[in-house]
């Protein structure tokens, strides 16, 4: 008889370790879950060299509003210590898209996740971030985004609708293998 409670206990145990692990698993989802990348309205400071290189006025703007056939997305924070750590390492990947035979097609910005007017030019400043840089300091874009965690990368067809077709989250470690997965993945994309 102890035998057979002591089997129940366990299968009980189980059967809710099993639950407890599926809503787990279900709240873990990566943000590449989303298949179209958010319109977002983008607020920030552009020189006349970076809204020429979106293909813009002026911001505000909307994602939907930048010239290009792909845009690359940084979503970083100045409080990111990762962030910080690479951004070299970004600025290097970002001379490296615009030197590539696809370079002239993709576009390239950052959004600093609760980050201010005043964090982003610092960050900017400090860091030698010479691309368009936005700031979403009341975390729109961010949560839009489904809370991405910093640093994270967006590469999004433009011309498919804001299809997204690569998502890398976490440190970048080295910009010549995400140079080879960004540009492997607008070659599998069919349109360079």
């Amino acid at each position: 008889m102890e035998r057979n409670s002591n089997r129940n206990t366990k299968g009980k145990i189980m059967k809710k370790l099993i639950l407890t692990m599926t809503i787990l698993t279900l709240l873990a989802v990566p943000a590449l879950a989303l298949d179209v990348f958010p319109d977002l309205e983008l607020t920030g400071s552009l020189t006349a060299e970076q809204a020429a290189h979106l293909g813009v006025e002026t911001a505000p703007l909307k994602v939907s509003d930048i010239k290009g056939d792909y845009l690359l997305v940084e979503v970083f924070s100045l409080y990111c210590p990762i962030c910080q750590r690479d951004a070299p390492e970004v600025n290097a990947l970002r001379r490296a898209l615009a030197a590539s035979d696809v370079g002239s097609a993709i576009r390239f910005i950052g959004i600093g996740a609760g980050n201010t007017p005043f964090e982003i030019n610092f960050y900017a400043k400090k860091y030698e971030a010479d691309f368009p840089l936005f700031h979403d300091e009341d975390f729109v874009a961010h949560k839009a985004l489904e809370n991405v965690g910093t640093p994270a990368f967006y590469l999004v067809d433009l011309k498919a609708g804001l299809k997204l077709i690569f998502f890398h989250e976490g440190e970048m470690d080295d910009h010549k293998v995400m140079l080879d997965s960004l540009l492997k993945a607008v070659r599998e994309n069919g349109r360079e």
